[in-house]
C-alpha cells in the first residue's frame, strides 16, 4: 500500500479541545542499523521464515516514520502473539531501552490497579469517591442513599470539604463524573456525559493511596516488581532531576517556535493521570499481561473493556471503558489510548483477534497550534495497522 493512498484515509478526524490534548493524548534476533544524519532507526531483522500478518505491518509502519514529513524521536514496538516482531528506535540516544514519560497510558496503569483492589475485595466501584477518601467510619454512603430516596444529595448546599456525593468511582474511571476542584460545585450532574478528566483519575490515585496505605509511587513499584515490568516506574520532580536519577529517561523535547527541552515537572497529582515512566518493552510487556488474563480476574477485565459511553476523540466512533477507548468499526475490535503531556507523546493499540499490539513512546511533543499535524503519523500509524488486519479478515470469510 503506498503511503500517498494511506494518507487519504486520514481525513473525517474529529478532534478535542487544546485543554483535552495536552492532557491526553524474547527475542534474540539480530538488530540491524540504517543512519540518517546524525540519527538512527534499529529495526528487528526477519528471517524468511517469520511470515506473518505483522510482516506487511512491520514493513508500512517502517516506511511510514522514514518517510514522516514530522520530527519523530522515539522508540516502538509491535507484538505478535506476544513476541516482538518490530522493535524501531529514532532519535538521539534513543535506545530499546530509553524511557518515556508514558502520560495518559498511565491512566491504563491507574485502571489495573483500580480493578486488582476490586478483585481483592476492597472496594465497591458503586459507591462513592467521598467514601473512600473521608473515611465514612460507619461504612455509609449517601450518594447511593440519596438515589433510592429518589433526591438530590448535592442540590440543596455546596459543601467545601467534599466532592459532589454522587460521584462513584465508575463514573471517574469512565470520564463521566463531571468532578472539579474540591469545594467548587461539579462540572455537570455525575454520569450524564463524557468529559476527559485528568483531575478524575488523580482522585483514584487518593483512593489507591487511601485503601492500601501506601503513596501511589510505592504500589507502582509494587506492581512492576510482581510483573517484572523493570521499565516502569513513578519518579517525582523536573525532568532533569528525574535524568539524573534515572540516566535512561529520554529528556523530553517540546516543540515551539524552536525545538528546546520540556519544562515539565511530575507531581503526585500528575502520577495517576499522565506522570509514569516506561520503556516500550516494559509497557508492551504489561499491556500483554493485561490481554492475556494475567492481571484482572476475567470479570474485572470484562468491566475494563466494556464501552461505557461514547466520545468524541481524534479518531471516530470511539467509546470508552475503564483507561481504555474502544473502537469496533467493520467487525475489528480495537483497544487504545493516547496520550500528550509537554515533551512526551504516546499511543498504543490492541487487536484482540490477532492478539497484536503496537505501543509507540515519543520524547518529542509537536506544537499544539496545527493539531491535525501533531496526530498526523499517530494517525496514519493505526490506519495501516487497521487496513492489513481489515483485509486479513476479508480473505478468511
Amino acid at each position: 500500500m503506498r503511503l500517498s493512498v494511506i494518507s487519504t484515509l486520514l481525513t473525517g478526524l474529529l478532534f478535542p479541545s487544546a485543554n483535552s490534548i495536552a492532557a491526553l493524548l524474547e527475542t534474540g534476533a539480530e538488530q540491524v542499523q540504517s543512519v540518517q544524519g546524525n540519527q538512527s532507526i534499529a529495526v528487528e531483522s526477519q528471517t524468511a521464515s517469520s511470515v506473518s500478518q505483522a510482516s506487511e505491518i512491520k514493513t508500512l509502519i517502517q516506511a511510514a516514520i522514514k518517510d514522516s514529513p514530522q520530527p519523530f524521536s522515539g522508540s516502538v514496538i509491535l507484538l505478535e502473539q506476544g513476541k516482538p516482531q518490530l522493535e524501531l528506535q529514532k532519535g538521539e540516544g534513543i535506545s530499546q531501552d530509553s524511557r518515556f514519560v508514558m502520560a495518559s497510558l498511565s491512566k491504563q496503569i491507574t485502571a489495573t490497579l483500580i480493578l486488582q483492589a476490586l478483585d481483592a475485595g476492597k472496594l465497591d466501584l458503586n459507591l462513592s469517591l467521598n467514601h473512600y477518601l473521608f473515611c465514612d467510619a460507619e461504612g455509609n454512603n449517601k450518594a447511593l442513599k440519596g438515589m433510592d430516596a429518589g433526591v438530590n444529595p448535592s442540590a440543596d448546599a455546596l459543601n467545601p470539604s467534599r466532592y459532589d456525593e454522587r460521584i462513584t468511582l465508575h463514573q471517574l474511571l469512565t470520564h463521566t463524573s463531571g468532578v472539579d476542584k474540591l469545594g467548587k460545585a461539579n462540572r455537570f450532574e455525575p454520569g450524564s456525559q463524557f468529559e476527559y478528566s485528568n483531575l478524575g483519575y488523580s482522585l483514584l490515585g487518593q483512593v489507591l493511596e487511601k485503601i492500601n496505605q501506601q503513596s501511589f509511587a510505592k504500589q507502582v513499584a509494587q506492581f512492576a516488581t510482581r510483573y517484572q515490568l523493570n521499565g516502569l516506574s513513578a519518579e517525582l520532580g523536573s525532568i532533569e532531576a528525574i535524568h539524573a536519577k534515572v540516566p535512561s529517561l529520554a529528556v523530553g523535547l517540546q516543540e515551539s517556535e524552536v525545538i528546546a527541552p520540556a519544562d515539565l515537572v511530575i507531581d503526585e497529582t500528575l502520577l495517576p493521570a499522565g506522570g509514569l515512566i516506561t520503556s516500550a518493552p516494559t509497557y508492551a510487556a504489561f499491556q500483554h499481561l493485561l490481554h492475556s488474563g494475567k492481571l484482572l480476574s476475567t470479570e474485572s477485565y470484562q468491566r475494563m473493556t466494556t464501552a461505557y459511553t461514547g466520545i468524541q476523540f481524534l479518531w471516530p466512533n470511539m467509546r470508552y471503558g475503564y483507561g481504555v477507548r474502544i473502537n469496533k468499526d467493520d467487525g475489528l475490535v480495537e483497544y487504545s489510548h493516547t496520550g500528550y503531556v509537554s515533551g512526551y507523546m504516546s499511543m498504543t493499540l490492541h487487536y484482540p483477534e490477532f492478539n497484536l499490539d503496537l505501543v509507540m513512546l515519543e520524547n518529542l511533543s509537536l506544537n499544539l497550534n496545527d493539531r491535525n499535524r501533531v496526530f498526523e503519523l499517530h494517525n496514519q500509524i493505526r490506519q495501516v495497522i487497521r487496513s492489513q488486519l481489515l483485509r486479513a479478515k476479508a480473505s478468511d470469510v
